[in-house]
């Protein structure tokens, strides 16, 4: 749940307890920012989109240019594309190879996720199609500093540990951006 919801359900039990002539004591409760996941991951089929038209999006050089990290962020990156091929290996699935398209595609993803935390790009298109022909599932964090707390809150998440153990993924990258506040955005992209 978060802060956020608590503190309104605080303020509304607090509300009530006043009204109905009860008193209360307030507690200064710390929280612990553990990071947020996107309520689902996204995929798609593979082929060409229903429209017929192959996404490619013409600025993602320069989008990709945009991305903001440090020696940390970039170590964990790799760190997590390790891990979940350490899960996906476990399970008796092939690891997935990196793929420098992908890598490019999620640098755009993560910073693109830093401005509109969703699956939906902030000109509201697709999350896909920043590149339709290797873009086929995409899973997003915030908050997570650190590799290992990625990868177990996507595990965590049916929707997010399926496309992490998808058999027919065989390619993936990891980004992290890195935003003026320094909160970690996670774009993890996968393709056939």
């Amino acid at each position: 749940m978060s802060k956020s919801k608590i503190t309104k359900i605080v303020i509304c039990f607090a509300l009530a307890l006043v009204l109905v002539g009860g008193s209360f004591m307030v507690y200064n409760v710390a929280f612990k920012d553990n990071g947020e996941l996107t309520e689902q991951a996204a995929s798609r089929d593979a082929g060409v989109p229903a429209d017929g038209i192959v996404y490619i999006e013409p600025e993602m050089v320069s989008l990709a240019g945009a991305l903001s990290g440090n020696a940390d962020s970039q170590a964990a990156a790799r760190a997590a594309f390790d891990i979940v091929n350490a899960k996906r290996q476990e399970a008796g699935l092939n690891a997935l190879t990196w793929n420098a398209g992908l890598e490019q595609a999620s640098a755009v993803r993560a910073v693109e996720a830093s401005e509109f935390f969703s699956h939906t790009r902030p000109n509201g298109s697709d999350w896909w199609t920043v590149n339709s022909n290797l873009m086929y599932g995409e899973n997003l964090a915030k908050g997570y500093a650190t590799a290992d707390s990625a990868v177990t809150a996507w595990m965590d998440s049916p929707t997010h540990k399926a496309n992490i153990m998808d058999v027919e993924f065989v390619s993936g990258a990891i980004a992290i951006h890195v935003n003026a506040n320094g909160q970690w955005y996670w774009a993890q992209e996968f393709g056939y």
